[in-house]
């Protein structure tokens, strides 16, 4: 898996910020965090339980509404904080539904990357040596490189502050069997296309063209959410 439960465990006894909790792998860290007896703050531009959520352990996260380019928000959790972790992304952006610029609201720039720049920028400002914990990738989708490219840029600036210690995740696609039902098919694609194309793929010879074109389709192992999460 990709090392998330350990992580969280990691983190007992001690005061965890999720950044991007109404989202599905947002409210699943939080769960998770809460059902170990940590203190959890759970921030998000709505504020609030995310929807659809009424099990006895959203009563113990401190739900807060905030704007992740805008730490200065709730940056009372932040302080309070010894670790946070960045969950907020987009995996099909603004530039391709909305034609938006990159960038502006919505687009991979302003999602994976710029949003949390600002929370490490934040966590630099208030100087406590706190660990943030970025949820990034191992693959981008075909032919969306800059899903890819800005979360490494972003690993790059947070990796980098000196106030500021630093974890990356990169897991494959994330799947959920009872939050998102559509991601099922997805995997099963992906795990499909996996199988037959990796054997291809390793036997075409490096620094060619076709090795080069055909990366771009080249998929990395999904990972179920609520078994990554289990008590082990």
């Amino acid at each position: 898996t990709w090392g998330i439960h350990n992580l969280i465990m990691s983190f007992a006894g001690k005061t965890l910020c999720v950044i991007g909790s109404s989202g599905y792998v947002g409210s699943n860290i939080c769960r998770e965090a809460a059902s170990l007896g940590i203190k959890v703050f759970g921030v998000s531009r709505q504020g609030g339980k995310p929807a659809k959520t009424f099990a006895p352990w959203s009563d113990k996260v401190t739900w807060i509404k905030g704007d992740a380019m805008n730490p200065s928000t709730f940056q009372d959790a932040l302080k309070e904080s010894q670790a946070v972790i960045h969950t907020v992304g987009t995996l099909i952006d603004t530039s391709l539904t909305q034609e938006c610029d990159p960038g502006e609201p919505g687009t991979y720039e302003q999602m994976n990357r710029d949003t949390a720049i600002a929370i490490g920028n934040k966590l630099e400002e208030i100087n406590k040596n706190q660990k943030i914990v970025y949820i990034s990738a191992s693959r981008a989708p075909p032919f969306l490189k800059r899903y890819l490219t800005t979360k490494l840029e972003a690993e790059e600036h947070l990796r980098n502050l000196k106030n500021v210690r630093f974890t990356a995740l990169r897991p494959g696609f994330i799947y959920s069997k009872k939050e998102r039902v559509w991601s099922v098919s997805v995997q099963l694609l992906m795990s499909t296309w996996q199988f037959g194309f990796g054997s291809i793929y390793n036997l075409v010879p490096e620094r060619t063209y076709l090795k080069e074109l055909m990366a771009n389709f080249d998929v990395d192992t999904p990972i179920d959410l609520e078994l990554s999460l289990i008590h082990i």
